[in-house]
């Protein structure tokens, strides 16, 4: 585009100038101007929104009322058209050479992460261990389970079918099968080998050599990681209670590394809070840096104001996503933040909360382990049905929407708030916008450690 494109007429300059604010007013001659063009002979005066066509945003995209706001943050952001065709190339470069490096790689240079190795783990153990067993509410095996008679992992194109210590497996694009003993190369011994593995091993990705005959009898020569965009890891189909249930999506929480996620944190699950009659220096208190930094200036901050109001998330599919669950799941959520930061509390069952807050809650947390993401918009759907807990030694515990109250109550009980990177997520400190401060804080919900 040139910036005749941007005017709609014949403009005298192509390229324009940088958006800025500052120096308004100037002389279209004067070597000060930046924003006097010359387009088909008249003198014309750069705004908003001949700003939002220079950088590339839609002509309905809304920025602040106040003009030279708008034009700040027209001037402050980086192009999205950039972003595209920056992240054109380097998807293409990334296809390319994915491609490449899974045909000249063996299956024993899998080099994955503790999360990554536990979701293998968790699919040898039910290859060899049929019987899961459901989980009660102290995380102990119920007398009640299913026996597992097929599995999938989301995203291979290969059935592995479980039949009296046999295992068949089906390549689903050409429908050929083979079968296979167990016993001749998996044991009890071999899985707590990797368990040992996984639990000791320090480094952030490791491989292990010595699985290769296994994988390659499986048939798994790709990495072994389900997509990010889903909430299940593996396809379960199980018999319970003289009926079958096919293909059951669940998801798996380890404890064979730090305690599970059950919400991961983003910018996306940022809290706004506005501060009420604020009368100290803002720069003084973000300039505390104790070890619980954020803590120590939500306190200075409630003796130099009349306390913190909750405004909104500050990612709007995020609020929206939250009152799909409830109307007021927000500022529950708020007042649960606001309680955490000011040390007041961390495990949910610890905040003063009501009867019927605590019912939404436990709706909230089924929600985001088996459907809802922060920054997509949910239809209220689950993705998953359930999913599996890893415990530290090594044993498997289902918890499934058959068992719905369940599910739910261990969550509620199992659940704490933490603290996430502040730097990378840009929260914890005060701000200042049209004559009112502000301060953002984050939302992240990990199980208890065990």
């Amino acid at each position: 585009k040139t910036m005749s494109d941007i005017w709609g007429g014949n403009c005298s300059k192509q390229i324009g100038f940088t958006l800025r604010v500052g120096g308004r007013g100037s002389d279209i001659n004067d070597r000060r101007n930046w924003d006097a063009y010359l387009v088909d002979g008249e003198i014309k005066r750069l705004g908003p929104i001949e700003g939002k066509k220079m950088m590339g945003f839609p002509d309905d995209f809304i920025l602040h009322p106040v003009r030279t706001q708008a034009m700040k943050q027209l001037g402050n952001s980086v192009c999205p058209d950039v972003v595209y065709f920056v992240a054109q190339q380097v998807k293409q470069y990334l296809i390319k050479n994915t491609q490449r490096t899974a045909m000249l790689e063996p299956s024993n240079n899998f080099k994955l992460n503790k999360g990554e190795w536990s979701e293998l783990y968790v699919f040898l153990y039910l290859l060899i261990n049929n019987q899961l067993p459901f989980g009660s509410l102290l995380a102990t095996p119920d007398a009640d389970y299913v026996n597992v008679i097929k599995i999938k992992h989301p995203h291979t194109k290969t059935d592995y079918i479980l039949n009296s210590g046999e295992l068949e497996i089906v390549q689903l694009d050409n429908q050929q099968t083979q079968t296979i003993n167990i016993s001749t190369i998996l044991n009890k011994l071999d899985l707590h080998d990797l368990l040992q593995k996984i639990q000791t091993t320090s480094a952030t990705t490791f491989n292990l050599p010595e699985l290769k005959f296994l994988l390659d009898k499986l048939t798994i020569t790709q990495h072994f990681k389900a997509n990010s965009a889903t909430k299940g890891d593996l396809l379960i189909s199980f018999a319970y209670q003289n009926m079958e249930v096919l293909e059951q999506s669940v998801g798996i929480k380890s404890y064979l590394g730090n305690p599970p996620t059950l919400l991961n944190s983003s910018s996306a699950t940022n809290f706004i809070f506005e501060l009420i009659n604020f009368s100290d220096d803002m720069d003084k208190i973000n300039q505390i840096a104790t070890r619980s930094k954020i803590k120590d200036r939500i306190l200075q901050i409630k003796l130099s104001s009349n306390g913190l109001k909750f405004i909104g998330c500050e990612n709007s599919i995020h609020e929206d996503n939250l009152r799909k669950v409830d109307s007021k799941m927000p500022e529950i959520l708020a007042s649960i933040l606001l309680s955490y930061y000011s040390g007041e509390a961390s495990k949910l069952t610890e905040f003063n909360l009501t009867e019927q807050q605590i019912v939404r809650i436990k709706d909230y947390l089924k929600a985001i382990v088996l459907g809802m993401f922060s920054s997509t918009s949910w239809d209220g759907n689950y993705t998953a049905h359930g999913y599996i807990l890893l415990q530290q030694q090594g044993d498997l515990l289902l918890y499934h929407v058959i068992k719905d109250k369940i599910l739910k109550d261990y969550l509620f009980l199992n659940a704490r708030l933490d603290t996430p990177s502040s730097t990378r997520h840009r929260f914890g400190t005060i701000y200042r916008e049209n004559n009112s401060y502000y301060i953002k804080l984050n939302l992240q919900i990990r199980m208890l450690g065990k």
